[in-house]
């Protein structure tokens, strides 16, 4: 089938990811389209000012587009299906509600993932308000007994003012809890992976590197109160459109900050037990304004990242 013909079935280039290693084996991200009215998260005018993902592609999608889309990803990773160990999955906003993201499409895919004995976890990108316990068992009975169904969540910082000031992520504690409570209901076939924005707008130099930190330390605590595993996705911070309208003088993460941070993190998951995983994501789907600087940095530090997140070990940050 020549998909490039089919409208929807080919998503940008910026968002069309290779399978990469990560602490759970081989990763693999896709991105669908958002089955919304407008095709693009219901957030994206009034909340979250760093991000300008959830703009979408602009166009709504369908169930059906979304269906050939799945259809194009399955050609073209044939060769790798045998392999792929943890599956992500996106909409520019979140799969787990019904507005944006079908339970026709959910259904379409958590079937697939049942089908592919190599996955062992399905990770599903989501708001806090979409995750409930009726929904987290749909995800859990639709899988095999030996798969974690996980969803991926955007906390950012556990600073309130940071979060809900600053981000305007409007995302309170006693409602990241109501997760934690929904995914406990079916534990340990549950997860959390919960991500970190490195040196978020307000913070920046040492404080960032204590707010990261303080920030997995409070996703570890609820690991601990609520029996659902938590992992952590380490972002550094970039300028995009939105974000250097709201924060026009905050300046793009220092890694070598950002290394510090990873350090301290990985040793307090070491310190509090459990299992927990950190890794560092590099995607940006064409949204960083400075391209030249990002590359550079990359050819620095992405070796150093890449074998951490295999890895785990701090001994391969040390550049």
């Amino acid at each position: 089938m020549i998909f490039d013909q089919i409208p929807g079935a080919v998503p940008p280039p910026e968002s069309l990811f290779n399978p990469v290693m990560g602490p759970l084996g081989l990763r693999l991200a896709l991105v669908f389209g958002n089955e919304s009215p407008d095709g693009r998260c219901p957030f994206f005018d009034s909340q979250c000012l760093h991000c300008d993902i959830g703009n979408g592609e602009g166009r709504s999608f369908s169930p059906q587009m979304n269906r050939r889309r799945f259809e194009f990803f399955k050609q073209k990773f044939a060769d790798f299906w045998s392999k792929i160990n943890h599956l992500v999955v996106y909409n520019y906003g979140s799969t787990l509600n019904e507005q944006e993201f079908s339970r026709e499409t959910l259904a379409n895919i958590l079937e697939f993932v049942r089908q592919t004995p190599s996955i062992k976890r399905a990770s599903f990108d989501s708001r806090e308000f979409f995750v409930t316990a009726p929904t987290v068992d749909f995800l859990v009975s639709n899988l095999r007994s030996d798969q974690t169904a996980s969803v991926t969540f955007g906390f950012e910082s556990q600073s309130e003012e940071v979060r809900m000031e600053n981000l305007r992520k409007k995302v309170s504690k006693d409602q990241v809890e109501k997760i934690f409570s929904a995914l406990a209901t079916r534990s340990p076939r549950t997860a959390v992976e919960m991500n970190i924005l490195f040196q978020p707008p307000g913070v920046a130099w040492t404080p960032a590197v204590n707010e990261a930190v303080a920030t997995a330390e409070y996703g570890l605590s609820l690991m601990s109160r609520f029996g659902v595993r938590v992992d952590f996705n380490f972002h550094p911070y970039y300028p995009s459109i939105k974000g250097s309208n709201a924060f026009p003088d905050h300046p793009r993460a220092r890694l070598e900050d950002a290394v510090r941070s990873l350090i301290l993190i990985s040793r307090k998951i070491r310190e509090h037990g459990g299992g927990s995983m950190l890794f560092v994501g590099g995607n940006d789907e064409g949204h960083d304004l400075q391209p030249s600087l990002r590359q550079m940095k990359q050819l620095l530090y992405g070796p150093a990242f890449v074998a951490f997140n295999i890895s785990q070990d701090e001994k391969d940050l040390m550049i």
